[in-house]
């Protein structure tokens, strides 16, 4: 017993003295962020609109022009929509043919029927000085609305001479 004693002592001091180790564990709060997100659908791209326009106000000039050529307006913001637009002699837009929209805003005041490719459409002039077409072809598909605007100054029967000039084309 006495070989034991000083390897007793030895595990009393080494347990009993020295400093005590104190063990702190920190939580540190993890907070996480999910940005919010909003899925918007854009329409499919209509094809151009199937008309031929044969006669138009004599301020137009020139061909048709890719909108990006074309100051931007409410028309050109319609997703999905093809447009064909026509300039005046000073670059500025005189004629559009939207398809894939009606008319953005209603008649503010007078309108009449008339009839574009067997359809009843509706024409009439705005507040701004223009003459606005809208008309719907049979079928239940976006792409069958139709807008035509004539920017100002326009005259009536120029509005009246484009639209009877119109012919259905493929598509």
């Amino acid at each position: 017993m006495r070989r034991l004693l000083p390897l007793v002592v030895l595990l009393t001091a080494c347990t009993a003295g020295g400093d005590a180790t104190t063990t702190t564990t920190t939580t540190i709060p993890v907070t996480t962020t999910v940005a919010e997100t909003t899925t918007t659908t854009v329409p499919p791209e209509c094809a151009p609109p199937p008309y031929a326009v044969d006669v138009l106000p004599a301020k137009v000039t020139g061909n048709v022009v890719p909108p990006a050529d074309v100051e931007r307006n409410e028309y050109l913001e319609v997703p999905g929509s093809s447009s064909r637009f026509w300039l005046d002699e000073d670059g500025h837009l005189a004629v559009a043919l939207i398809r894939g929209t009606l008319p953005l805003a209603m008649w503010p005041g007078e309108s009449s029927i008339i009839e574009i490719d067997g359809v009843q459409a509706r024409v009439g002039p705005f507040d701004d000085g223009s003459w606005v077409v809208g008309w719907a072809e049979p079928g239940e598909q976006r792409c069958d609305l139709f807008t035509m605007v004539f920017f100002p100054p326009v005259d009536p029967s120029e509005v009246q001479a484009t639209l009877l000039s119109m012919d259905r084309t493929a598509g």
